[in-house]
């Protein structure tokens, strides 16, 4: 007789493994040898790529996809193709073992409203988009009429389910696109479906909703900042460069987003000396501070520093006044000088010499590929771009607004005599701290920015360009997008994280491996007006060197020390 507990017990479904499957395999006589040993191949590489034995990893699809997604291919030695072709055959896997019910809807045969269909769209992007989704609607019986919002919803739903999709999401929003796309041409009754926006919500208040005189306000003074009249009677004796000003914008609507997060109606702050009034800062600075949970925070203690020098500069509150904010500014925590956990985190990577010598060769690995295109294209241009981009850095690691504006002949100095020397100057007015900096490009470096400029960028832009980074259209692309290029290319293609301004840190880790305290090299590399700068910079980098030197030396102390055992 069965209990009530029984049962409840019973309704549960087991809790299966990696390593079930792998069972599973080894005892399923349908699959041919070479097969069932790809299968146990694909089940036990996975549990490899998750970091975990495969009886300690539960069969949850779900999970494993998000785990999977997280993987760099490349970082884990494996090419992206081989990447997708171990996590589909680690789904064949899941079905032949019969532990998991996943239907193989791929080979579903198309239902003849949805050939009717495919064959009214002639578009490569809907074909290819909507094929996954026709074959769904096919197996569950769903005719290109009966689609709406639910049924695109289930098909998600699925994927999410008995797929290791990598972005459903991204999956949502393109097939919603492309169906109402679809609908528009096909010139069938079908309903359109609702394109899902998966954007977080905007961190900071909406500029128009300020008052126009508030923004008028903000406007003048960073007018003011960029000395756009440098005659005027109260003009800055140094201007701010561009992405400075660009700075103080966000700082200022984030301390009006405080403000407003506080409890202050938006439309009361008429002006900048609304923010530094002592209450209105003071609310500024608690709100900011609850939001990092009182820890120490760069933006934060910025943000303080800015709201003084504007009470100071441009409001000219009265000294006492001024008192007050200073000593409000003074209780937001100071950040520790050095580097931030992020860009420790990014420099650690480099603790294997086989990531600096990966680094290092991969804008050769990217040209060779670039020259073996006997017909350059756009994307062809695109991967010579990332190749220099990396080289540059590699050698010349300047600051990224300054390799987006790189142009020929003003920047880039080329020449192809033999023994000749090409080189990269930035003058002085272009860099951030107003010191000129130049470089001589190593000779590999320079051939191949010759061929760019000389032999392929003409073939795809239709003459020859006279900055690095360009279009199709030959204009000019912004740092932003010069920035993604060269991160988008070393995550996917190399397995390594690494912004165009890391660079700077990835070679004073590299310099001060070689000859730990040398700050006065790094500091002229980087282009650092003082040493202090450098030092307060890396310190922790070189105290790391000190470290590893005296455990050497410990070592060979205690070497010498040691009895040699006779024969």
């Amino acid at each position: 007789m069965t209990t009530k507990t029984d049962t409840k017990t019973a309704s549960v479904p087991p809790i299966h493994t990696l390593q079930d499957v792998f069972d599973a395999l080894k005892n399923n006589k349908t699959l041919s040898a070479i097969r069932r040993r790809d299968l146990c191949s694909a089940d036990r590489r996975v549990a490899f790529l998750l970091g975990d034995d495969p009886d300690h990893i539960v069969l949850n699809v779900p999970v494993i996809a998000i785990k999977l997604a997280a993987i760099n291919p490349a970082a884990a030695g494996l090419t992206n193709k081989r990447f997708i072709t171990i996590k589909s055959d680690f789904m064949a896997a899941v079905r032949a073992s019969g532990l998991s019910p996943i239907p193989r809807v791929a080979k579903t045969p198309l239902s003849t409203g949805w050939k009717k269909l495919m064959t009214k769209l002639s578009g490569r992007r809907a074909h290819l988009g909507l094929s996954r989704f026709a074959r769904y609607g096919s197996a569950k019986g769903l005719e290109p009429e009966q689609i709406d919002d639910a049924a695109l919803a289930d098909f998600i739903n699925a994927v999410r389910q008995r797929t290791l999709h990598r972005k459903p999401n991204a999956l949502h929003r393109s097939i919603a696109l492309i169906w109402n796309e679809a609908v528009r041409h096909s010139r069938l009754e079908l309903q359109q479906v609702k394109v899902p926006s998966f954007r977080r919500p905007p961190k900071r208040i909406d500029w128009g909703l300020l008052p126009l005189r508030f923004r008028k306000d903000v406007d003048a003074f960073l007018g003011w900042c960029a000395g756009v009249d440098p005659f005027a009677t109260d003009a800055r004796s140094r201007t701010l460069a561009p992405q400075t000003v660009k700075l103080r914008r966000a700082q200022i609507l984030a301390a009006a987003t405080a403000l407003s997060e506080s409890g202050v109606n938006p439309k009361t702050i008429r002006s900048l000396r609304d923010l530094v009034s002592p209450e209105n800062m003071k609310r500024i600075l608690r709100r900011r501070n609850e939001m990092v949970d009182g820890r120490e925070n760069i933006f934060n203690h910025d943000l303080a520093r800015t709201l003084v020098e504007i009470a100071r500069r441009w409001v000219k509150v009265r000294p006492v006044a001024l008192d007050k904010l200073k000593q409000l500014a003074s209780r937001v925590p100071t950040p520790v000088s050095g580097l931030t956990s992020k860009n420790k985190t990014t420099l650690r990577q480099f603790d294997d010499p086989a990531n600096f010598r990966r680094l290092f060769g991969f804008s050769s690995r990217l040209w060779a590929e670039v020259r073996r295109d006997t017909r350059p294209s756009l994307r062809t241009l695109v991967k010579a771009q990332a190749a220099l981009g990396i080289g540059i850095l590699c050698y010349m690691p300047m600051r990224p607004q300054n390799l987006s504006a790189l142009k020929f002949d003003e920047h880039i100095f080329l020449h192809e005599g033999r023994g000749a020397i090409s080189s990269l100057e930035l003058p002085a007015d272009e860099v951030k701290n107003r010191i000129p900096l130049a470089f001589d490009i190593p000779p590999r470096l320079a051939k191949m920015l010759i061929e760019y400029r000389n032999r392929l960028a003409p073939k795809v832009i239709g003459r020859r360009p006279d900055r690095l980074f360009v279009k199709a259209d030959g204009t000019a692309k912004n740092q932003w997008a010069v920035a993604w290029l060269v991160r988008t290319y070393l995550r996917k293609r190399a397995g390594l994280q690494l912004s165009p301004h890391q660079f700077r840190h990835s070679i004073a880790k590299f310099l001060l491996d070689a000859e730990p305290g040398n700050f006065e090299t790094v500091r002229q590399l980087l282009g650092h007006a003082s040493q202090q700068t450098t030092v307060a910079a890396y310190a922790g980098i070189s105290s790391r060197r000190a470290a590893r030197h005296h455990q050497r030396l410990v070592e060979e102390a205690l070497a010498e020390q040691t009895p040699k055992r006779g024969r």
